[in-house]
């Protein structure tokens, strides 16, 4: 018996492409947009949670957290992610029926649990114990995450990173390096810490007494890879990440920092968020706080063009195992 194979032409391929909203796609199968983190050319939209991010004019998407994390792609992509059941044939003929039709908006309003331990963060944060040698924390930074055992070991030692049992606890902290709040980062687990005053994650790995040159980027996971990653580590290099938001602390620590550095000749910003609209939006918040102190900045991209550069750290793992 002969089967004919379904095909769809190239320019109703096209078509689809150009006419149907991921938006729309992902309004459509419940996920709200988050308005307060969304510019006009990078949409977030969230369901409970998964966080995908809608770019290159509506046409594409990436996944942040959740079902789609590490996933991309185009409307038909989509499509296939939000419904698995559905054949290539049926996909097609769903998405055909929505060309034209503009998404709606709706917003996405967090639901928040009411917090069990209203404890001071710092006061969390104590009861916290050291990462042991192939624990479930230490596996997840190390074999999930490809981080080096001396980078592990050497945030340990610089203090900042707990063992959360589920998670690793990465400490933010004010300028007289009390803890004021933490992430919180495991297989499931992608939060901040209830009560926490988000400033930044600082890890110096270096003996300088000074910070000469200060690298920033958006998670805690991505600066300690970026110090893995780093040729041209000083003693006097800080590394720090601002939990993927810019606060009112947030930026007075970076501020801060920056007025130091302008003292200091020869200092250097290096600004290493992620490869992708996100990223080149807080890029450009820190172009402006860098030259509004005098610092030098310049820009760092994953040398393989990777989201970020944990991702780095993930393939360079792939291509030698």
């Amino acid at each position: 018996m002969a089967y004919q194979r379904f095909e769809l032409t190239d320019g109703d391929r096209q078509k689809i492409r150009n006419g149907v909203s991921c938006a729309l796609l992902l309004e459509r199968h419940g996920y709200l947009l988050v308005k307060d983190k969304s510019t006009r050319k990078c949409l977030k939209y969230r369901n409970n949670q998964d966080i995908i991010i809608v770019n290159h004019g509506d046409r594409g998407w990436y996944g942040v957290y959740g079902i789609a994390e590490q996933s991309k792609g185009d409307v038909f992509d989509l499509m296939r992610l939000l419904n698995p059941e559905l054949k290539f044939r049926e996909v097609c003929v769903e998405l055909g029926n929505l060309v034209g039709i503009e998404p709606e908006g709706a917003a996405y309003v967090a639901q928040k649990k009411e917090r069990e331990d209203l404890r001071a963060p710092s006061e969390r944060w104590a009861e916290k114990k050291p990462l042991y040698r192939n624990g479930k924390v230490w596996n997840y930074l190390t074999k999930d995450r490809c981080l080096p055992d001396w980078v592990v070991r050497r945030a340990m030692t610089a203090g900042c990173i707990r063992d959360g049992y589920h998670a690793a606890w990465f400490a933010h902290t004010d300028a007289n390096g009390a803890v004021c709040g933490a992430e919180l980062r495991g297989p499931d687990t992608h939060i901040c810490l209830g009560g926490s005053v988000k400033t930044l994650f600082r890890f110096k790995p270096g003996a300088g007494t000074q910070v000469k040159r200060l690298v920033v980027c958006e998670a805690a996971i991505d600066a300690l890879s970026f110090a893995a990653l780093d040729e041209e580590r000083t003693p006097d290099t800080l590394y720090v990440s601002i939990a993927g938001a810019m606060g009112p602390e947030t930026i007075a620590s970076l501020k801060e920092h920056l007025a130091d550095m302008a003292q200091i000749e020869g200092s250097l910003f290096v600004i290493a968020t992620d490869d992708d609209d996100a990223g080149n939006h807080f890029a450009d918040m820190l172009y402006g706080f860098a030259f509004d102190a005098g610092v030098t900045f310049a820009r760092r991209l994953p040398p393989d063009r990777a989201k970020d550069f944990n991702q780095t750290l993930k393939n360079m793992a792939g291509m030698a195992a």
